[in-house]
């Protein structure tokens, strides 16, 4: 059997689905809230492998949840959770269930991705004393932001809008490969600008939530150097953006950011800047400037959208179906997986649908390549389907089949195989997307 024909049979493997059911029309119901994740005093300094220490907070991070019923047995969470991926995810889906009172088919759960949490150095095994505390702070925290949001769950209007924001840029990985990592992105590359707002609202008028999906990762203050030598931990752009739109009269209270198809796109502006032809640059604290600027610039573009949305609906119906793709694997490079001779296992991929009226929420546990998010979007039957990455379970890059030309830290990071997830994830979408109706 020739690898053609490998990839072929392991893309056309079955793969599990779990449905809630078609729900019937009723009255929406919505609720949110926010707890906060921020680390304590006492976790600084912290050492966070070979990186300088962190030591201390700029700004807080928090857990957000968002609970939709459609007054006829069907709800689903959405959960945000500010830091770099989901910890424990299988756990953390479980105990928002319960909380919620559904199915764990109906949670949506997902990380800002943003590379200033104290886990960001947290890959996996034991974990230590801080990365510890972190982990229990976070499972505590999407608990009760979930208790709490189904507590205030009142009478909603849920609306969708759509339009675009410059502040991303393609990471030139797939024509530089490692040296991107040295200064050089791709401006003629491929980025995806669009930015989707969801905006629940009570019966008067007066915001409960928004739901926002942009593609860029979460590092505009990565490995910056901002106080006393050392990094300070931030929700960085998304976080930001939240902030701005929870403390603005045309915002909501409750601003959950979700990760587009992000995995080869970096924000405009770093405030650690590799130099290219020029010496490397630290912006150190004049970094959160460059932050502060890019952070209006989204959360304005939000604000525009929102001028032009319709008032949403107060009725509709709710529903969710879950799944995986499984595709080839490949040896991860980076960092080097130990020599063996045993068989190479397959990559699976879980990804989840989630339908609120005529608004498809795909969600996928990768680090995803924005032509691949394109690629899903442009295939899907609902034209308000939105893509959210960095989901619970995350398997980690997953990226478009040109990117595998040049060595790069996501090509040598990543354990999937070129030449399947694409054509793979898209499909099931589309068959997903079918199963909600």
């Amino acid at each position: 059997m020739n690898s053609r024909t490998f990839i072929k049979l392991v893309c056309a493997l079955a793969f599990s689905v779990v449905m809630t059911g078609t729900a019937q029309a009723g009255d929406l119901q919505a609720g949110a809230a926010r707890v906060t994740i921020t680390p304590t005093a006492d976790e600084f300094p912290f050492q966070a492998g070979r990186e300088l220490p962190y030591v201390g907070v700029h700004d807080d991070l928090y857990a957000r949840s968002l609970v939709v019923d459609d007054g006829s047995g069907h709800r689903v969470a959405i959960v945000v959770v500010e830091a770099t991926t989901v910890p424990n995810a299988k756990t953390a889906v479980e105990s928002i269930a319960k909380e919620a009172g559904i199915p764990e088919a109906n949670v949506l759960l997902s990380a800002t991705h943003t590379h200033n949490s104290l886990i960001v150095s947290y890959h996996g095994g034991e974990p230590g004393a801080v990365h510890q505390k972190e982990m229990e702070r976070i499972a505590g925290a999407i608990v009760e932001a979930t208790r709490q949001a189904v507590k205030n769950l009142q009478p909603a209007h849920i609306a969708f809008g759509r339009g675009e924001a410059y502040v991303n840029i393609n990471n030139g990985e797939a024509i530089y490969g490692e040296a991107s990592m040295r200064g050089w992105s791709d401006p003629k590359g491929f980025s995806d600008k669009t930015l989707d707002v969801v905006r629940v609202t009570g019966v008067t008028g007066d915001p409960i939530a928004a739901l926002l999906n942009y593609a860029t990762h979460a590092e505009v203050m990565f490995r910056s150097a901002t106080k006393e030598g050392g990094y300070e931990v931030s929700g960085d752009l998304p976080g930001a953006v939240s902030h701005l739109l929870e403390g603005s009269k045309n915002g909501a209270p409750v601003v959950l950011f979700t990760s587009g198809a992000e995995g080869d796109q970096l924000p405009l502006f770093k405030s650690l800047q590799p130099g290219g032809n020029l010496d490397n640059s630290d912006e150190g604290a004049g970094g959160w400037a460059l932050l502060d600027v890019q952070a209006r610039r989204l959360a304005n573009s939000v604000l525009e959208i929102v001028k032009t949305m319709p008032a949403g609906s107060s009725s509709g119906t709710v529903a969710a179906v879950t799944g995986t793709v499984t595709c080839p694997g490949k040896r991860r490079e980076m960092p080097p997986e130990p020599r063996s001779d045993a068989p190479i296992p397959p990559v699976v991929i879980p990804i989840s649908v989630f339908r609120l009226n005529d608004l498809t929420l795909a969600s996928v546990a990768a680090d995803l390549s924005s032509s691949i998010g394109m690629s899903m979007k442009k295939a899907a039957p609902d034209p308000h389907t939105t893509v959210v990455t960095v989901a619970a379970g995350m398997v980690g890059y997953v990226l478009s089949d040109d990117a595998y030309a040049h060595p790069s830290h996501g090509v040598k990071g990543s354990t999937l195989a070129p030449g399947c997830a694409e054509n793979a994830l898209t499909q099931k979408l589309v068959e997903m997307e079918k199963e909600t109706k």
